[in-house]
């Protein structure tokens, strides 16, 4: 007797009302719900936070998202290394050396995206192909049209109506439609130059070549003032490590071209998880001394900044 093949969710019909649940934090979690309406323009988009409190729901997709007890999914699909993966799931597409969720879920639905997953791998392994531009003219890697304008919404509506210009109408139309957002994020990049000016000149006069960064309660992991300081003073020389305080958190980052210290296997053994280059533990103040001996192990003489006054 031949033996029933089980139905996924890449096989269900165009017209499927799917419900997948995705990150709504970053580039790569909005690429990934793009793709999702690519596929299945008719699905049901979700968001969560894995440093937004418990998750749960029960649904056909869940990508770039650690598994929680709580939830259950027919197919988990991520690249990021978590602690917590107690959820339920019948299939899961995991692999820890893919540049993004959204190369392993547009390999999943079978279909060809290259420039939407392009503009995943290069924003979650910050490996874009031009600096950040700080206003809307120039040549610069359209990849920064999608994380500016994520990186300044606050409500999962906006995101949503994000993933679907990208779906359907690329980087550009976010660009357009979403003008204000992007002017936003750059307005705030051109500020962060101050920072990058004074931090770039202590890291000289101590002889400093790493950095713990202490920054105000409005800061979260990965955002744009943050982000923009520790990848300036890399490009500068001053540099080769970086730790980031922020609310809830703290992100871990290393220059590419430096292999003395993997973000991942620091931030795993304070409970947390991701890439070499980058990674994020779920820590206070109350550890800084604790990264600080991680850098000091390194072979690094780190200096502490405080931005939160």
């Amino acid at each position: 007797m031949k033996r029933e093949e089980k139905i996924t969710p890449r096989m269900l019909p165009r017209e499927a009302r799917i419900k997948v649940l995705t990150d709504v934090e970053d580039v790569d979690g909005v690429t990934c719900a793009a793709l999702i309406l690519k596929r299945f323009p008719n699905a049901i988009i979700e968001t969560g936070s894995a440093k937004g409190g418990p998750m749960s729901g029960k649904y056909d997709i869940i990508v770039d998202l650690p598994l929680e007890r709580s939830l259950e999914a027919h197919t988990w699909v991520d690249h990021h290394f978590a602690t917590v993966q107690e959820g339920k799931c019948e299939e899961k597409i995991y692999d820890s050396s893919a540049k993004s969720a959204a190369s392993l879920l547009a390999g999943y639905l079978g279909i060809e995206a290259n420039e939407l997953v392009g503009i995943a791998n290069r924003a979650d392994s910050v490996s874009y192909l031009t600096d950040a531009p700080l206003d809307l003219e120039g040549d610069y890697d359209p990849a920064w049209n999608v994380n500016d304008a994520v990186k300044a919404i606050s409500s999962s509506e906006d995101f949503i109506e994000i993933a679907k210009v990208l779906a359907f109408e690329g980087p550009g139309g976010v660009k357009r439609k979403f003008k204000a957002e992007v002017s936003h994020t750059r307005g705030l990049r051109r500020g962060a130059e101050k920072a990058v000016r004074m931090i770039s000149q202590k890291a000289q006069e101590q002889k400093s070549d790493a950095l713990i960064l202490l920054m105000p309660p409005v800061e979260r992991r990965g955002s744009t003032v943050s982000g923009h300081i520790v990848f300036s003073l890399y490009r500068r020389g001053r540099i080769k490590a970086s730790a980031v305080f922020y609310e809830g958190g703290c992100w871990i980052n290393v220059s590419r071209n430096f292999y003395g210290v993997d973000a991942s296997e620091i931030a795993k053994r304070y409970g947390g998880g991701g890439h070499r280059v980058s990674a994020g533990a779920p820590i206070g103040l109350e550890k800084l001394e604790d990264i600080k001996l991680e850098f000091e192990r390194s072979g690094l003489k780190p200096m502490v900044i405080d931005l939160r006054k």
